[in-house]
């Protein structure tokens, strides 16, 4: 009995010490984590803890004191890199963090609120030199946590939810215009970390930015908007977004300055590094595309595109993304000189193109006037050469002899007929031409330095 009794009392007691133990494991990841920031030019302002004995809150509020510091330390994460420009559009602004865990360690998932509290430093100036009354709706808006993130993370298993804060928000200036944002069911999950996620999918029912005054109205709407990434390295990746519909509006005098409706639109972006060679596609379509103005009005109708790279050197890819991700430097000569020889490094080594889709298939113009459309289909090949830098040198003309095309060009002669009158040049095209069922067909070939159209060279 007596050792029944102890057996119990050391039970209980490691239960009352669990979330002692969890608190301290939970407090030590913090502190790495938030000395990570400051070193990489965070500086901690302000902080709070709330404990009791089953859960822990802690308040944190960090100023981004070194925007360049801090970006350069997100660019190791990423394929492409931030520009430098948006540092003065980050500098100075201060963000509240608030995360809430059990004290449990067998309790994995922690709550995070991230929100911004000020704007940057010189947005706040600007804004206040302009408008001292609008700064103060938006200091008060951003003070109120108006922006917020919230995210679940569940530690043990890396996996993430959350969403952002519905916005719904209209102020109203002195001269009587009038601002609306919207922002609803903005949701997201994926795995891994939440810097470098393995995968991450999103969701937007409706994103609107509406303003209006006695005389313009400017509409800007997004619908129903959806993305999914999977990520195996920088390099290697999948990815597909979609919309329901994007509107935008200027008018102007209740005249249409400017109208753009696009509907149903999807893309598909892939790259695979993981074989011999690598390989690139993407792939779009778009049920519908309105553009309306006081010159134009088109209407049109299933867009659709897919291209492939396929045959890529890995390693002269490898260099390529690796010095094409440096935007700060991508102004410089040097810069300039080194891309090019990348470039010229990349086709040496040969590749392959293929286009298996670029369609319209119909414009209706100015509401009356219903046009077929056009469809494209290439394959593009460009044979390893070993030389081409000295083929550069002594003339252009001996790389085009290693390419190889073969494509396709159909289009109604009602849309033929459309783009020559905007670009009479295109008439020269109509004697090579082959005609069948009110379409014409233009198959253009290049071998070994000779282009021709229909069979017909083209010196």
């Amino acid at each position: 009995m007596k050792k029944i009794l102890i057996a119990l009392a050391i039970f209980i007691a490691v239960i009352a010490l669990l979330p002692i133990i969890g608190n301290n494991v939970a407090e030590g990841v913090l502190k790495d984590r938030v000395s990570v920031l400051i070193s990489n030019g965070i500086e901690l302002k302000n902080t709070a803890t709330d404990s009791s004995y089953l859960n822990t809150k802690k308040h944190y509020e960090f100023l981004l004191s070194d925007a360049p510091k801090f970006t350069k330390y997100l660019n190791q994460y990423a394929d492409a890199q931030i520009p430098s420009y948006v540092d003065a559009m980050l500098e100075g602004v201060v963000v509240g963090m608030d995360i809430e865990y059990s004290n449990f360690p067998l309790s994995s998932k922690v709550l995070v609120d991230i929100y911004p509290l000020t704007l940057p430093t010189a947005m706040a100036k600007d804004l206040k030199d302009e408008d001292p009354k609008f700064y103060i709706f938006v200091d008060k808006f951003l003070q109120a946590r108006g922006i917020l993130y919230h995210i679940n993370y569940y530690i043990s298993d890396e996996l993430f939810d959350g969403y952002i804060k519905d916005i719904d928000e209209e102020y109203f200036f002195d001269n009587g215009s009038k601002l609306t944002a919207k922002l609803s069911k903005a949701t997201y999950y994926g795995a891994g970390s939440l810097i470098a996620p393995k995968n991450l999918q999103t969701s937007i029912e409706k994103l609107l930015f509406k303003a209006t005054d006695d005389k313009e109205n400017l509409v800007f709407e997004l619908l129903d908007m959806t993305s999914a990434s999977t990520f195996e390295s920088l390099s290697t990746y999948a990815s597909s977004a979609s919309m329901k519909a994007m509107n935008i509006s200027l008018k102007e005098d209740a005249s249409v300055k400017l109208e753009a409706n696009l509907e149903n639109f999807k893309v598909n972006l892939s790259s695979n590094t993981q074989g011999k060679k690598a390989q690139f596609n993407i792939a779009s379509s778009l049920s519908e595309f309105k553009i309306k103005s006081n010159e134009i009005d088109i209407d049109a109708k299933d867009f659709n595109y897919n291209i492939s790279l396929d045959d890529v050197d890995k390693d002269s890819y490898e260099e390529f993304r690796k010095l094409t991700s440096h935007t700060d430097a991508s102004n410089t000569a040097s810069f300039e000189k080194e891309l090019q020889t990348v470039v010229v490094k990349l086709l040496s080594k040969g590749l392959s193109l293929r286009v298996s889709d670029i369609s319209l298939d119909k414009i209706v113009y100015n509401q009356k006037e219903s046009i077929d459309g056009f469809s494209f289909m290439a394959r593009m090949t460009l044979n390893e050469d070993a030389t081409l830098v000295q083929s550069l040198k002594a003339s252009p003309k001996k790389v085009v002899e290693n390419i190889n095309l073969a494509s396709t060009l159909t289009l109604s002669k009602e849309f033929y007929a459309f783009i020559a009158k905007t670009a009479p040049v295109v008439n020269m095209a109509s004697s090579f031409a082959k005609e069948k069922d009110n379409k014409l067909i233009f198959e253009i070939k290049l071998n070994a330095g000779v282009l021709s159209i229909n069979d017909k060279m083209i010196n």
